[in-house]
């Protein structure tokens, strides 16, 4: 039952994401969350299914990438995955552990949250017309040292995405690919650090990963039936509900 359960998250949180460019993988990380006990397991899992889940998008949506954005947001990810790394190294030696999976990190998710509200009701607009994507750089960065710890970084970097000249599809598009950067450099260190056998997982992740792929599709035909205007509303009211769920929860748990 509990693996139906996972199948159909799977499914539908895809379709969300296809939808509205995110939200889907924060809802499928809190689903595993209940039935998977190990909460780097969770990550680590969830991290595959959503390197699928946003390939499959990236390939979809193929026609609306932007080379500067993924060039410069991937040369930012390389970095702060080193930076992770070296986070992690000290916090083995700091906790005395003899591996990562006894380490927890919850502090990052509230901030996350608080970093959404600031960016969407508090920063300052920047001039329309400006199209200058270095920001991506740092964006890159962010995501690259924080997506080992938070599994799901979606929300963390969304904000970014609403710019005047991204359309609908360039925002999905670009987002899923910046996405699918942060979750390939992040496997390798659940392989080595957390000693994760993702091989012995198989026959859980590949009836996930087909459900994903068939969602994403799925997603993308209602897409085309949602206005540019309308878009951008649901977009950021998806941020906002993901921005308190993280504070909330924090503050409950």
């Amino acid at each position: 039952m509990e693996f139906i359960i996972l199948l159909l998250a799977s499914f539908l949180t895809s379709s969300i994401s296809a939808v509205l460019g995110m939200g889907g993988g924060v809802i499928l990380l809190g689903i595993m969350a209940i039935i998977i006990p190990e909460g780097y397991m969770v990550i680590a899992l969830h991290g595959i299914i959503q390197l699928v889940s946003n390939t499959t998008r990236t390939y979809v949506f193929r026609d609306h990438l932007k080379k500067d954005i993924l060039t410069k947001f991937s040369f930012g990810a390389l970095i702060g995955v080193l930076i992770s790394v070296l986070v992690i190294i000290f916090l083995i030696q700091y906790y005395n552990v003899n591996s990562a999976n006894e380490i927890k990190v919850e502090i990052l998710k509230p901030l996350i949250g608080i970093f959404i509200l600031w960016y969407l009701f508090f920063k300052k607009p920047k001039n329309k017309n400006n199209k200058d994507q270095s920001s991506f750089i740092y964006v890159g960065g962010i995501s690259g040292i924080s997506s080992i710890f938070i599994g799901a970084t979606g929300p963390l970097i969304a904000p970014f995405f609403l710019k005047e000249n991204l359309s609908k599809e360039n925002i999905i598009a670009n987002k899923a690919a910046c996405q699918t950067v942060t979750h390939l450099t992040k496997i390798p260190l659940f392989i080595y650090f957390f000693n994760v056998n993702y091989v012995n997982e198989f026959n859980t992740l590949l009836p996930l990963i087909l459900a994903v792929f068939l969602g994403t599709n799925f997603g993308k035909k209602i897409l085309y039936f949602i206005p540019e205007k309308l878009f951008k509303k649901l977009f950021r009211l998806a941020l906002l509900i993901i921005a308190l769920r993280l504070i909330i929860n924090y503050i409950i748990h």
